[in-house]
């Protein structure tokens, strides 16, 4: 059955599960679902209202920058200056809306760019090794969580700029500061363009990475792609499925304890010449008739000495014979 057929309970079934910190075992007892959860529904409106009206701000400004600024007078003008303006103010309304209609997932927005700000040593190798594995498979990236380094750039940047962005933004409809504030916004905007592109290759052209914009869009996306290009985040929220069920695990054995005089001593051999035990701890050694006799003392008296069962080879309190090889 494809992804797409899939009941929608079997869906909601693995979207909701809680968070499991373990590593994924080997095996898995359960069957597992193709399509995982990967964005909930607050986090994918809240992308869109800050991804929408910031793309039709950038491209609104390049018409104005490279068409209009050399030639103020050319016609539709006030078309691309009043779209800018107009889609600036909903780059401030549209998440602020968002945030306060799905305020019960506000922590999980804080953990976002919480887990954004948060950098490990893994993150930073693969953000130096990503643009060789695009061209040699060989290369193997680190794990990585929620968001590899990459998103995690765009992610603080994004929270960095975004004030910023509209207070210079309204600042250039005043006299007096308009200049400064166009220069700051203009570089904000300059800074931002390697990684808005960058983000935008890595979700709709890099055949290994654009599966993950299903995420954006239904909020589900392949499990195996997840497990592979997420998998720290993967173990974390869907390791407990590779789990077997609790019935099948069986319980570790206990040691059984049992003295040793309670296990037999080895028969001699037919004819073979028994030698009382030394004295010493140490073992000696008898030649009686061609017969090689060989008397062990353990090191513990005879007492009842208890050990775990089975027991490690040890000679018994009692001589034992060997033959002579020849």
């Amino acid at each position: 059955m494809s992804a797409a057929a899939q009941p929608a309970n079997t869906k909601a079934k693995y979207a909701s599960t809680p968070a499991v910190s373990s590593a994924v075992l080997a095996h898995a007892t359960t069957p597992l679902p193709l399509e995982i959860l990967r964005f909930k529904k607050s986090e994918r409106q809240l992308h869109w209202a800050v991804a929408v009206p910031f793309i039709i701000c950038y491209a609104t400004a390049l018409v104005l920058v490279t068409v209009y600024n050399p030639a103020p007078t050319r016609a539709f003008r006030a078309v691309f200056s009043w779209t800018h303006r107009l889609s600036g103010a909903c780059l401030f309304l549209l998440p602020l809306w968002t945030v306060l209609r799905h305020r019960q997932d506000f922590d999980v927005h804080l953990h976002n760019v919480r887990t954004a700000w948060r950098w490990r040593l893994a993150d930073v190798k693969w953000l130096f090794l990503t643009g060789l594995s695009i061209v040699n498979k060989r290369v193997v990236l680190p794990d990585q969580g929620k968001f590899n380094a990459g998103e995690k750039l765009n992610f603080m940047f994004l929270t960095a700029s975004y004030p910023l962005f509209l207070v210079t933004g309204f600042l250039i409809w005043l006299p007096g500061v308009a200049f400064a504030s166009w220069i700051l916004h203009l570089s904000l905007a300059a800074l931002a363009t390697p990684l808005v592109f960058g983000h935008i290759f890595m979700a709709t052209v890099n055949p290994d990475t654009r599966v993950g914009l299903q995420g954006m869009i239904s909020g589900y996306v392949n499990r195996r792609w997840a497990q592979h290009h997420y998998r720290l985040w993967y173990n974390e929220r869907f390791g407990h499925l590779h789990r077997p069920p609790a019935s099948e695990v069986k319980p570790a054995r206990k040691p059984s304890l049992v003295p040793v005089q309670a296990l037999a001593a080895p028969a001699p051999a037919r004819g073979a010449t028994i030698v009382p035990l030394a004295t010493s701890a140490e073992s000696t050694v008898h030649n009686t008739n061609n017969k090689r006799v060989v008397s062990f003392k353990p090191n513990q008296k005879n007492d009842l000495t208890v050990m775990s069962w089975p027991p490690a080879l040890q000679p018994a309190p009692a001589t034992q014979v060997v033959a002579e090889t020849e």
